[in-house]
């Protein structure tokens, strides 16, 4: 029998993260689980040393942009969140892929949901699929979820209506 106790959420602070978002918190009311939101920000350190040379402080610009990142975390949580669902929301800075991953084990996660961005063709292949390295590279399930542009455009009213023999 699954029991989901701690679900995590990965999000890049997009519209289609919000897939991701409703299907965890189903899950979370479903399983009464606890919930965490991680946005893990790119690794700014080759930025803090250009700026260096520029004689800025590297470290500074960093904590700012932590401080940013998750003051962008929090506004996003409070935008689509009711308030008696409200995940623990955390930033991490890395490699997305790594940083979910170190999350999920670090709190004994038992479900990623991560909505993936359904890139295709050669800017699939240029950019990668960090949904695709999370559930290579996990220990825990991963449950991806396409966004709601994406749903749409795969199963029409009319197809359901052809199916059904409505029409």
């Amino acid at each position: 029998m699954v029991n989901l106790r701690k679900i995590l959420i990965t999000t890049d602070l997009s519209e289609h993260s919000l897939a991701a978002v409703d299907l965890a918190v189903s899950l979370r009311l479903l399983y009464d689980a606890r919930l965490s939101i991680l946005y893990v920000q790119e690794d700014l350190a080759p930025i803090g040393l250009a700026l260096h040379t520029l004689y800025v402080d590297g470290d500074v610009y960093r904590k700012r942009s932590e401080a940013e990142a998750k003051a962008a975390l929090d506004a996003f949580v409070h935008r689509h969140f009711a308030p008696h669902v409200r995940p623990i929301a955390v930033v991490r800075t890395g490699e997305p892929p790594v940083e979910i991953n170190r999350f999920a084990n670090e709190e004994e996660v038992d479900l990623v949901v991560m909505a993936t961005h359904g890139r295709t063709g050669l800017h699939h292949v240029l950019m990668g699929s960090i949904a695709e390295k999370v559930v290579r590279t996990s220990r825990v399930p991963v449950l991806t979820v396409k966004p709601v542009p994406m749903q749409a455009d795969l199963i029409r009213e009319e197809d359901i209506e052809r199916e059904l023999h409505l029409r």
